[in-house]
Formats: structure tokens, sequence, C-alpha cells
């Protein structure tokens, strides 16, 4: 089973109506494509396994801000794992890695930028495409690769 991407692994406000994958958030109609992990500005965020940098987006603006894709093999199927809002990319495109590489640091890029400091976090997903469109076509709920256990509520 891949590892976490952070130390602590810690939703951020309320696990069962948002942050988590699939919920809607803030009373809005769009469902949350990944989780948002308690993470203050500049915690490390590591490799889930061992894989390659599809890509980096190394802006911030955006939805994501600052944002890295590891592609991955789990179970035979070929994954994504996307970090998103980060103040710092270690990596670049094409940079093979092992689990538990730092790959750089959390943020408040994208639509993060004005959360307050106890809003800080890690938005992190599993993508069955580097690429997906809106929704939850092509992502998959993290817990499922995980561990559903792999979380606390904070």
């Amino acid at each position: 089973m891949p590892t976490d991407p952070l130390k602590v692994m810690k939703i951020r406000d309320n696990c069962s109506t948002s942050n988590t994958y699939g919920n809607v958030r803030d009373g809005g109609k769009k469902p949350h494509q990944g989780w948002d992990i308690d993470a203050k500005v500049n915690t490390s965020i590591y490799a889930i396994a061992d894989g390659t940098i599809e890509f980096i987006e190394d802006t911030d603006s955006g939805d994501y801000g600052r944002q890295i894709c590891l592609k991955f093999t789990h179970n035979s199927e070929t994954l994504y794992a996307f970090y998103a809002h980060l103040s710092t990319i270690s990596v670049k495109k094409g940079d093979t890695v092992k689990e538990g590489a730092e790959l750089g640091y959390s943020g408040k890029t994208g639509n993060a930028k004005s959360l307050a400091v106890d809003q800080e976090h890690l938005h992190f997903e599993i993508r069955t495409s580097a690429r997906p469109g809106t929704g939850l076509t092509g992502r998959k709920d993290p817990g499922d690769v995980l561990g559903k256990d792999a979380l606390t509520c904070k």
C-alpha cells in the first residue's frame, strides 16, 4: 500500500460533510475531487509511491496554484497522485522518485491564497488520468489507495 503524502494526515474541518472525496462543500453543488489535508504553509509533502513526475505547474494562479502530478502503479493500475496549493516544488517533470521522497512544500496558492491560517491545507487527489476534466470523472477516492484509516478528523 502506498505511503501518505504528509507525516500527519488530518482532514481540515468537517470530515463528514466537506473536504473529503465526493462531498459537496460550502453549500454548493460542486463535488470535492480529493482530500484537503491539514497542512500549515511550508509543511513537507512526500511521494506516496515510487514513480515519475508527470507534470508540474509552477504558478500562483488558477484553482490549484502550484501543483505536482506523480505517475505511479498500484495493484497493476497506472494512477496519478496530485498535490496542489504548494509553496515550493522541489522536483521537475520527468524526475523518477522513490516512495517517501520529499517533493516540495505545502502553501497557499491558487484558490487557497486568501484562506485563514487555520484553513491551510494540501489538496490531494488520486487520478486515473493525469489531467481529468471537471467533476469526479478521472478521479478515485484517495482512501481506496491509501486506506480508509489513513486520515483522522481534526
